[in-house]
C-alpha cells in the first residue's frame, strides 16, 4: 500500500498552476502540452472513480452517503497504487456524514495547502462561476457552500465559509506545507523547490528552473489562448485570466471589500491579508 499527497485548496486559489507547474517538473522541466488529455491530480472528488471502485451507478445515492464512501475509494486505491497517488481537493478538512476523516490520516503522505487572498478570490471566482461579485462574496461567506456539481462529474464538495476552509486545513491537514499564491507569483522557482522538496521528489534545482519557467503564468496564457484549456468553465472564458495579485483593487467597490472583511478578518489578519 502507498498514500495520497493532497493538493489542496480553496476555488480559484493557485491549485490548477501549481499542479501544472508540478507536472513539468516530473518531466524534467518540459512544457505542458495543452493539446493533451493528461492530467496531472486529478480530482479527489472524481464520480467516475468512486462509480469504478462500486462497480455501480451512484445515482441513487444521497450526497451524504456517496460521502461517507469516498474514504474506502482511497482505501481501494492506495492498495492498488505502487508509487505515491497526487489528487487536487477542494474539500474543506471536514469528516464524513458518517463521522471519519475525510482525507484519512494513516493514506496520508503529505499536504500542500495553497491559501490566496479572499478579496482576490472572490474577483476570480465571479469570473469562473459567472456569478456577480455581491453573489460571490456572499458564497464565500455561507456556511453550506458547495462546489463540483456541474454535470455531475464530481462529487459534492463541501467548502464552508472562505475562512472555514483554511482553518479546517491549518489545524487538521497532515503533514502539511503552506503556500501562499502570492509567493508562487513572486518566487514561482523558490516556491517549486520548495514543494519538491516537501513532496520528496526526485528533481534537480536545473529541472526545477526549468518548470517553473515552463508554467509562467505568461506562458500558461499564451497556451490557453493558442489550444484552450481542458479546464476551462465555459467556450470563451479565459481560465488563466490576469495572474497578479492585488487585482481586487480595481475591481471591488469599497463596500464589498467591507464585507468580504467582515466576513473574513481574523484570518485575513492571521494570515496577513489584513
Amino acid at each position: 500500500m502507498t498514500g495520497f499527497c493532497w493538493l489542496a485548496s480553496y476555488p480559484k486559489s493557485g491549485n490548477t498552476w501549481l499542479r501544472l507547474a508540478l507536472q513539468s517538473l516530473i518531466n524534467g522541466g518540459k512544457e505542458v502540452d495543452f493539446r493533451s488529455r493528461e492530467t496531472f491530480a486529478a480530482i479527489a472528488a472524481s464520480r467516475a472513480d468512486l462509480e469504478d471502485v462500486l462497480d455501480a451507478p451512484v445515482d441513487e445515492m444521497t450526497d451524504d452517503e456517496a460521502e461517507a464512501l469516498r474514504p474506502r475509494l482511497y482505501e481501494t486505491q492506495a492498495r492498488a497504487a505502487a508509487a505515491p497517488l497526487f489528487r487536487k481537493v477542494h474539500d474543506a478538512c471536514m469528516t464524513t456524514y458518517a463521522g471519519e476523516p475525510l482525507f484519512p490520516p494513516a493514506l496520508t503522505l503529505k499536504t500542500v495547502y495553497i491559501v490566496r487572498d479572499p478579496r482576490d478570490v472572490a474577483v476570480s471566482l465571479a469570473h469562473h462561476t459567472g456569478r456577480d461579485l455581491d453573489q460571490t462574496i456572499a458564497f464565500m461567506g455561507d456556511p453550506a457552500a458547495t462546489f463540483g456539481l456541474a454535470g455531475k462529474r464530481q462529487l459534492r464538495q463541501v467548502l464552508s465559509t472562505w475562512s472555514f476552509h483554511v482553518e479546517s486545513w491549518l489545524r487538521d491537514g497532515p503533514e502539511l506545507l503552506l503556500l501562499r499564491y502570492e509567493h508562487m507569483l513572486a518566487a514561482p522557482e523558490e516556491v517549486l523547490g520548495r514543494v519538491a522538496l516537501h513532496l520528496r521528489l526526485d528533481a534537480s534545482p536545473m529541472d526545477v528552473r526549468r518548470a517553473a519557467a515552463a508554467t509562467r503564468f505568461d506562458r500558461l496564457r499564451a497556451a490557453e489562448d493558442r489550444y484552450g484549456f481542458r479546464e476551462s468553465p465555459a467556450a470563451g472564458v479565459r481560465f488563466f485570466r490576469r495572474g497578479i495579485a492585488g487585482g481586487w483593487r480595481d475591481s471591488l467597490t469599497p463596500a464589498q471589500v467591507a464585507r468580504i472583511v467582515a466576513n473574513h478578518g481574523p484570518v485575513m489578519a492571521r494570515l496577513g491579508y489584513a
